[in-house]
């Protein structure tokens, strides 16, 4: 079915790559992930093994596509449901075996600087942790995915009456205010680059 939110499997992997290479643009994204064969195989890879996990259900981590019309993968989010002070002692950030073309020095930076962010802003409070990535092909912009896929986990929040964290590029944040998160640090990783830490309230049902 098209534009419905399915659980992502190991044979979109490719697929899920080009889409995060379409969506994930600017001097940012390509300085820490260049378009060459080596980072490509790496993405395959981790797409490939998050979505092995998440048709096991192992974990708490959530792999989601949409497809269009003709079948072809449009958007993904990928969610991490719930993620108490436990669950993120468990899936903190760990060194990563970088493919060799990326950028390792920023990478490490960027995602060590997310870990900490959240550490610190969530404390141990239970709560969902939004869209570690979530991206829509150029082509299928302004059709209401990025909204689909993020009330997916939002639903879930508001039924268990959790918080939600996310930690925004500067182009999502519109969407995310929309559903309720609000801004609570800037942080510039890069240069002309803002990230933004937001978190989104216990909203009731």
């Amino acid at each position: 079915m098209s534009l419905e939110i399915q659980l992502a499997a190991p044979a979109d992997a490719p697929a899920l790559t080009q889409v995060f290479y379409a969506t994930f643009v600017g001097d940012f994204n390509r300085t820490m992930f260049p378009i060459t064969p080596d980072v490509t195989a790496w993405w395959e890879r981790k797409f490939s093994e998050e979505a092995r996990a998440t048709q096991a259900g192992e974990g708490r981590e959530v792999l989601l596509k949409v497809t269009g019309e003709d079948g072809a993968v449009v958007a993904f989010a990928n969610w991490k449901c719930p993620a108490s002070a436990a669950d993120r002692d468990l899936q903190k950030h760990e060194p990563e075996d970088w493919a060799p073309s990326c950028n390792k020095e920023l990478c490490e930076k960027f995602f060590s600087r997310m870990d900490a962010e959240h550490k610190e802003r969530m404390g141990e409070r239970p709560h969902y942790l939004a869209l570690s990535m979530l991206g829509v092909h150029p082509s299928y912009q302004g059709r209401g995915l990025a909204s689909k896929l993020l009330k997916w986990g939002l639903d879930r929040a508001d039924a268990e009456g959790v918080e939600a964290y996310l930690s925004s590029s500067p182009e999502g944040k519109p969407v995310y205010e929309k559903y309720g998160f609000k801004s609570v640090y800037t942080f510039s990783p890069f240069p002309g680059y803002l990230q933004e830490v937001m978190i989104r309230p216990v909203t009731s049902q």
